[in-house]
């Protein structure tokens, strides 16, 4: 009997066999786990909870196997890109030998295991195992060999449903399938549907439904444009030494406990939604498209900060440009009282802290320039005596009236 099922993304699969031994999906586990080098390519689509909004990630993924490796036993790296989330491009993960890097939100983490090995090891939360730093998070679930992982956990679980599809056919090219439907307490907690090159062993899509039938519903599909498990890495390819001379305009200005605020020069200015001091509404960054923007982030502490402050008087009669004063403390009697005594310019937002962090602000006052398009066109980090003149030119080179 054949059966047609049409996922999510239109690709429409022919199943002809059906088989429900477990030996089926022990020999596609096996075939994952003997994968030694692997680079590929895929592309990561989201559908949001709730608003079914979709972001799309494409993935660059590169393992190799690293049995000296006792933590894991795998070297790798990913880099992302995003047409629909442009604040992403740039971002990467990679670990080797006990060393792990994040870079994303414009923010990196970086943990090591001969410092500290305690986040690499997994932990128990309410009977669900968490993975290490080094195996959590999105991305990391797209390599084969955490796929194996993940099906050999559904196959250890007896509540679990799993169907096996051999001899699948999508476009002429003869594929396995699985289908799993993951139960906890007798309910569905997530259906998946995986899809593997018969030749290669090679995954070539996968779609998962978290919380399926529910109004926060999530679905994950990975389609996979390419896969090599053929071609060997250079030698000390996935090296510490190696991955910091690639990406060592990132890592030295963080390792220097400065996290270079005006990188973002160029880039998309992440969104924000943060409260007004003393009001109960919203200041909602993506807004503001016809405007053109300064953000000052300021400490009240700082006398600086204050000087800051008083050039926004300069800018008062351009009735383009908006000024956003942002305080990094809670909404407080006591910020309010500041408020009243300085007379703060602009629209002026309380517990920007996280914020702060998110444009990687280091010292304070810094001032980003934000376009009506959402692009930051200039950054000024530290007071400058000459710091109307700098915004100025600033917004003289980059707006056009």
């Amino acid at each position: 009997m054949i059966k047609k099922i049409t996922c999510l993304i239109g690709i429409s699969f022919y199943f002809i066999t059906v088989f429900s031994e477990t030996n089926q999906v022990s020999q596609i586990i096996s075939r994952l786990n003997q994968i030694e080098h692997y680079r590929g390519e895929a592309l990561f689509r989201v559908t949001l909870p709730m608003t079914d909004e979709e972001v799309e990630y494409k993935l660059s993924l590169q393992y190799q196997k690293n049995p000296a490796d006792t933590l894991y036993g795998y070297s790798y790296f990913i880099d992302l890109t995003s047409e629909s989330n442009p604040a992403i491009n740039g971002d990467f993960i990679y670990y080797d030998s006990g060393n792990y890097y994040n870079f994303s939100n414009h923010r990196l983490r970086e943990y090591h295991a001969e410092e500290d090995p305690a986040p690499f090891y997994d932990k128990m939360n309410n009977k669900s195992e968490l993975p290490g730093i080094h195996r959590s998070g999105l991305f990391i679930e797209e390599f084969p060999m955490e796929i194996a992982s993940r099906l050999q956990k559904s196959l250890n679980n007896p509540e679990n449903r799993i169907q096996t599809y051999s001899d699948t056919l999508i476009n002429n090219r003869k594929c396995n399938a699985l289908y799993i439907d993951e139960y906890i307490n007798g309910e569905t907690i997530r259906s998946s549907v995986y899809i593997f090159d018969s030749e290669s062993g090679t995954p070539i899509f996968k779609e998962i439904e978290n919380n399926p039938g529910h109004l926060g519903s999530q679905t994950v599909t990975v389609k996979y444009i390419s896969s090599d498990i053929k071609t060997p890495f250079p030698n000390n390819f996935f090296s510490e030494e190696n991955f910091i001379k690639q990406k060592g305009n990132i890592i030295a200005p963080f390792r220097s406990n400065y996290f270079k605020a005006q990188n973002l020069a160029g880039k998309t200015a992440p969104n924000f939604s943060l409260p007004l001091l003393n009001n109960e509404k919203r200041f909602d960054l993506s807004e503001y498209e016809d405007r053109t923007l300064i953000l000052a982030f300021v400490d009240t502490t700082s006398s600086f900060c204050k000087k800051t402050l008083d050039c926004a008087k300069y800018f008062s009669d351009n009735k383009s440009l908006l000024w956003i004063t942002l305080l990094s403390e809670k909404n407080s009697d006591d910020l309010i009282k500041y408020q009243e005594e300085n007379v703060l310019p602009g629209i002026v937002i309380c517990d920007a802290q996280n914020i702060a962090a998110q444009y990687g602000i280091a010292n304070y006052p810094t001032l980003f320039v934000i376009s009506p398009e959402k692009r930051i066109i200039g950054v000024q980090i530290g007071y400058d005596p000459d710091m109307v003149q700098n915004l100025q030119q600033i917004l003289e080179t980059n707006i056009k009236d």
